[in-house]
């Protein structure tokens, strides 16, 4: 079983997330996607309930193939740490292949992450490029993270949309549309509970 994992504070959830997803599944031949929103991560607070950033999730993903949603995080007391997440699922369904996916911008934070060292041994790392970046710069942040910390990686070969949920955040608080940006089922919700307004 190879199992991907999609953390993030999904405030809110948008179609770049499941994009890379769905790259995720193909290039990496992952049999599930689990997308894990954040409780009280150590880089970035979310400023939406926990209880609707899950069901916006829930509602992104129905019905797509392979993709589920977890609360797990959002359960655990005090920060929410990438480390506790992988021995959780480790030793939930031992010999479970993990592979965490995160864009090039958190792979350049991983030096920064609690316990880099076991998080290397725990998982290996799907890599979504962000629009812009330079692919020799990315690949010379693999090799050096592998040689560092035994980071395993792998390198998406499109590079994700240009979304971002802060982007979508503003043009909300705006009154701007975002629908594009994000799926249907989502923005009915958004609508539905008055989120993102001043």
């Amino acid at each position: 079983m190879r199992l991907g994992i999609m953390g993030g504070t999904f405030d809110p959830i948008h179609k770049g997330h499941l994009l890379i997803a769905r790259s995720a599944m193909r290039e990496a031949r992952l049999d599930r996607v689990l997308f894990l929103p954040d409780g009280d991560p150590p880089h970035k607070l979310p400023g939406t309930p926990d209880a609707h950033r899950l069901a916006m999730v829930r509602l992104a993903i129905a019905g797509q193939q392979g993709f589920e949603a977890s609360d797990m995080e959002l359960r655990r007391q005090g920060t929410t740490y990438t480390v506790d997440t992988l021995e959780h699922l480790s030793a939930l369904a031992p010999g479970t292949e993990l592979l965490y996916i995160v864009g090039s911008d958190t792979l350049r934070l991983f030096p920064t992450w609690k316990t880099a060292w076991k998080v290397a041994a725990l998982c290996r790392m799907i890599v979504a490029p962000r629009p812009g970046d330079s692919p020799e710069e990315t690949r010379w942040l693999q090799r050096k993270l592998f040689a560092d910390y035994g980071l395993e990686t792998l390198l998406l070969s499109e590079p994700g949309p240009d979304i971002s949920s802060t982007r979508i955040r503003e043009l909300l608080r705006a009154g701007q549309p975002a629908d594009a940006l994000i799926p249907e089922a989502v923005a009915g919700y958004i609508r539905a509970n008055k989120l993102y307004r001043e």
